[in-house]
């Protein structure tokens, strides 16, 4: 992956306006603005497709719905999969990003995923980094909870907290989303100020507006999976750089 320097990263928010680029100013063509939000306009082109096609996913009794839904089931992520079918199991962590399972989840992803830190971050890092890292918090976050609820059912098996985790299908675009916040977090300017905002609002998206604790425990997993790839990613860069020097400098 390569990331870009950019005058957002100087940002405590490097967010940009959709229509705006990195280095500042407005496009001039519209195949300009697409190529520079390749992924982002395309996800929301499919979801949305997705949507009108086979409706809204459902998160458990798939055994009851229509064949659109068995469908959707079958490729969302559910944790059992974890030890009884592992290799599907990871490939829905490529596919569970696309199902949604109500108007305001998909809404969220929409407006306040990809209309802000999405397409910011891959109008400013390039879209091979933006969906490496957005798809492969999936798959660390699946292996991540997958092994963490089968640990869990061994020994508390009748808790709240691990039959429910067993019992739903995980899906949305929100773990990509909240991965590429975490990387944002990385390339601003104070790297502990959009995380800090995150685990802020998931204790009031917990405790004021009742949402599971499941979700707030993955996002915050999520960006904090984005910040570390991005960190990790400029450490090997740098140190790749500062190594070329170095051996030049021995061998001349």
């Amino acid at each position: 992956m390569k990331f870009l320097n950019n005058k957002y990263n100087n940002r405590w928010v490097p967010y940009l306006w959709p229509w705006t680029k990195p280095t500042g100013g407005r496009y001039h063509s519209l195949s300009q603005w697409i190529i520079s939000r390749k992924f982002s306009i395309l996800y929301l082109l499919i979801i949305w497709f997705i949507l009108a096609t086979l409706g809204f996913a459902p998160r458990r009794n798939c055994n009851e719905g229509t064949w659109q839904m068995m469908l959707q089931c079958e490729w969302m992520m559910w944790m059992g999969q974890f030890k009884t079918d592992f290799w599907h199991f990871l490939a829905t962590g490529l596919t569970t990003a696309w199902f949604h399972n109500d108007f305001v989840h998909i809404l969220f992803v929409t407006i306040f995923g990809f209309l802000f830190p999405v397409q910011s971050f891959e109008a400013q890092h390039g879209t091979k980094a933006t969906v490496f890292i957005y798809f492969f918090t999936y798959l660390l976050i699946g292996l991540f909870f997958g092994s963490l609820f089968n640990v869990l059912d061994l020994y508390w098996p009748d808790t709240h907290f691990v039959s429910y985790g067993f019992a739903r299908a995980w899906m949305g675009g929100s773990v990509g989303i909240f991965a590429l916040i975490g990387g944002l977090s990385y390339f601003s300017s104070k790297k502990w100020f959009l995380f800090s905002l995150v685990f802020v609002f998931e204790v009031f998206n917990h405790f004021v507006l009742g949402n599971n604790v499941h979700i707030s425990f993955i996002h915050v997993m999520s960006t904090g999976f984005g910040w570390a790839q991005c960190a990790i990613w400029e450490y090997i860069k740098k140190s790749g750089v500062h190594g070329s020097k170095l051996y030049r400098s021995k061998i001349s």
